[in-house]
């Protein structure tokens, strides 16, 4: 089910249902999530990500097994996502895990001290598979991924970090490629294979690379002058050129302040550009969660309606738990939420300048 190796083997033992068939707890949660696959956005990212995230959970919960209990990952995939998906999934394993990877990947950088951009296409998040935390205590083939330790995601933040550095100086507009994630990975590897944050190459990899790299120590360049009358056409060549150079420095000069001027006010569009993606992502994020915890709240209250009637919440309210936890106003929450809510759209449908902060904000 797991045909790449990935980092971090986990501490404690994780247990499998395979072989048992789904409780009727997972088949709601199993319902819940394929029915966000189908209705994910009309927006690439946006879709890729909604579809990652519940394609990770179910395999990480191992929602896939089935009735039956005995369904592989990769048979789920290529049977029950190609259903929900006819027109994208392709059937292959490859296409559901990297987009679980590239869910998963951002989450474990978006919890670290890394800051900035997040990864955002499948490819980046392919180079960085083999950095995702995974207990691989479990049976064969199933490696669910560890989310919730800053300390094993410090691997995958620390390539992205130096990733998005070295895309940053060899001025990359739109962030760094898969190729400088792979390479900051190389770079990386040998201080976090000691640390336990990354799996060792493959060893077909290492001899390869190893090969690549003596056969380049190997190579020679033979700078011996073979022909006096090339030699001295070069060095008029070049008398010419150094010549030129003279000769053109006020022009060069005038056009190094041009390019001065235009990279300040391209550095300042750049900062502009950069806050308003911070903002956008700020603004999804939180729509994403409220929009799933809406989800939740009435997919729940739709199975109770089915399962016992909205009537068993009249005997809800009067029960406390632990003397703490109560519904009882349960109500009065949801019209906080509503007037809530509507404030919100209020404000999105507006389109009004800043209106500064006062003293009052500022306390708060």
């Amino acid at each position: 089910m797991e045909a790449t190796a990935l980092a971090v083997v986990g501490s404690e033992a994780v247990v499998s249902r395979f072989g048992t068939p789904l409780s009727s707890e997972e088949t709601t949660k199993y319902k819940a999530r394929t029915l966000r696959i189908e209705l994910a956005g009309k927006d690439r990212l946006e879709k890729a990500l909604i579809i990652g995230e519940e394609l990770s959970c179910i395999y990480n919960e191992e929602l896939f097994r089935g009735l039956d209990g005995k369904r592989t990952w990769e048979q789920w995939v290529a049977t029950e996502l190609v259903e929900l998906l006819p027109d994208e999934a392709t059937g292959k394993q490859g296409w559901a895990d990297k987009r679980r990877w590239l869910w998963e990947s951002r989450k474990l950088i978006s919890s670290s001290e890394v800051g900035g951009a997040l990864p955002v296409s499948l490819s980046q998040a392919d180079a960085m598979a083999s950095l995702v935390p995974r207990n691989a205590s479990g049976p064969a083939g199933w490696q669910p991924a560890i989310l919730d330790d800053p300390d094993a995601a410090q691997g995958i933040a620390k390539v992205w970090e130096l990733a998005c550095t070295n895309a940053e100086r060899n001025q990359r507009k739109n962030g760094p490629t898969a190729e400088d994630v792979r390479a900051a990975r190389e770079e990386l590897r040998p201080a976090l294979e000691r640390q336990g944050l990354i799996r060792s190459a493959p060893a077909s990899f290492q001899a390869a690379t190893a090969a690549r790299v003596e056969a380049a120590r190997q190579r020679t360049v033979d700078v011996t002058p073979s022909d006096p009358a090339g030699q001295e056409r070069k060095a008029a060549a070049f008398r010419e050129t150094m010549a030129k150079i003279r000769n053109t420095k006020a022009e060069r000069e005038t056009k190094v302040e041009v390019d001065h001027v235009r990279q300040q006010i391209d550095a300042a569009e750049r900062e502009h550009r950069h806050e308003l993606e911070e903002q956008v992502r700020h603004y999804n994020r939180r729509l994403h969660d409220a929009s799933k915890a809406i989800h939740e709240l009435l997919g729940y209250l739709q199975t109770l309606s089915r399962t016992h009637g909205t009537q068993l919440l009249d005997e809800m309210r009067g029960i406390d738990v632990l003397g703490l936890i109560t519904v009882g106003d349960d109500m009065q929450r949801l019209q906080e939420m509503g007037t809530e809510l509507m404030a919100a759209v209020k404000l999105a449908q507006s389109s009004d300048p800043s209106t500064g902060i006062d003293a009052q904000t500022i306390e708060v």
